[in-house]
């Protein structure tokens, strides 16, 4: 049998290897058989065993696995591992960038860089425009707090100032005839005693004929003052009308209501006030009806308390009584 040339030989063995190297690369398998000498085969299987792992490698940074190693060495392997730390590097930047850190720059990825860099100065640009719209928001936030505040001091300032009455500063008739009517709904449920003090200042018309009404305001101011201080935060004192001022008195049995209207009379009888260097005095008749033995309504207890004032007027002023006494 003739044998083949050398040339042909070399030929087809260069071609096999070719063959079995594009096999490799585009499939990713080795041929179980390979071509040439068992030198020429040592050498082509350790070679394709090198180009198996770089193409593993290559495929793990297509899918972002930055932990696959590569211990092969060579230019090819070498810019791959290059490849890998400068993406590695990369990763590190956009975590830094994500914490807010945009002074982060690339410079070792060519036209990438400038892409890269442009998008953080772009974001560095957007944070400064957030941070200073936030800023704008919360001091307008803070000057709608301290608006909304002052709108709630004024509400509340004109709640005040719609049950109180201004000469005095004591809850007016209106506040303090709500407040009983509850007060005496309370007492019905559970079983208690509410007083009322209706108290008038004896000739006051007088008063306020030899002195002028500024003496005459300045007196009903005394009193006013003299209950504010007289009375427990939970009593109800007012000024009913004219120079008439009434107490109501939570839980309080007819001895305490008493004893309390006494303390008001003697104390306001003992008041001196200076008006522009005369010396002012004057003093109180009180009328005394409770819950309920004089009455079960505000009308009734008010009208009884109006009697009893009525009565210590009528016996001399400066006295108190007691409803039906």
């Amino acid at each position: 049998m003739a044998s083949q040339p050398a040339g042909d030989e070399s030929n087809r063995s260069l071609s096999q290897t070719l063959e079995a190297i594009e096999t490799l690369w585009l499939t990713g398998v080795c041929p179980k058989e390979l071509p040439g000498t068992a030198d020429d085969q040592h050498r082509l299987s350790r070679l394709m065993e090198n180009l198996r792992a770089m193409q593993e490698f290559t495929v793990a940074l297509s899918r972002g696995d930055l932990a696959h190693s590569l211990k092969i060495k060579g230019l090819t392997a070498g810019s791959l591992k290059a490849l890998q730390s400068n993406l590695r590097h990369l990763t590190w930047q956009a975590q830094m960038i994500a914490q807010g850190d945009f002074s982060q720059r690339v410079d070792f990825m060519g036209d990438f860089s400038e892409a890269f860099n442009s998008m953080v100065r772009s974001l560095a640009e957007a944070r400064t425009l957030l941070e200073a719209r936030a800023m704008e928001l919360s001091k307008a936030n803070d000057q709608l707090r301290t608006q909304l505040l002052e709108i709630q001091r004024l509400q509340a300032e004109l709640r005040e100032q719609a049950i109180r009455d201004p000469l005095t500063n004591l809850y007016n008739r209106r506040h303090m005839q709500e407040t009983f009517e509850r007060e005496i709904a309370s007492a019905h449920r559970h079983g208690r005693t509410v007083a009322v003090i209706m108290m008038d200042i004896d000739h006051f018309k007088n008063l306020n004929d030899t002195h002028g009404h500024k003496a005459g305001d300045l007196m009903l101011q005394a009193l006013a003052d003299l209950l504010q201080r007289e009375t427990r935060g939970y009593d109800v004192p007012c000024r009913y009308g004219g120079e008439e001022f009434v107490v109501v008195l939570s839980g309080a049995t007819i001895d305490t209501a008493q004893r309390r209207a006494e303390r008001l009379r003697s104390h306001f009888a003992e008041l001196r006030l200076d008006f522009f260097g005369t010396v002012l005095q004057a003093t109180v008749s009180a009328g005394v009806a409770v819950f309920p033995p004089h009455g079960e309504t505000t009308d009734a207890l008010l009208r009884a308390a109006d009697q009893a004032l009525y009565a210590a007027k009528s016996a001399g002023r400066n006295r108190v009584v007691l409803f039906g006494s």
